[in-house]
């Protein structure tokens, strides 16, 4: 099974997921999908459908990165 690649636009929906509070925990992988969907960032959604919880923890660590840098 190959690895389900963290995109840009990926990290970046994330991020806004993160910022908008929907999740009870960051490392919530089924609240982030769900929360996804609300937001319309369906590129994400399909990213925690498919990803492994490694590939989603990298995930979470790089929009995590981006939100204490400033950086978009």
């Amino acid at each position: 099974m190959p690895r389900e690649p963290v995109t840009e636009e990926v990290v970046a929906q994330l991020r806004d997921v993160l910022e908008s509070e929907m999740l009870d925990d960051d490392y919530n992988y089924m609240g982030a999908q769900f929360a996804a969907q609300d937001l319309g960032h369906e590129e994400l959604a399909e990213f925690v459908y498919r990803a492994d919880a490694a590939t989603y923890y990298e995930a979470v660590q790089r929009a995590k990165g981006r939100i204490e840098d400033g950086s978009a």
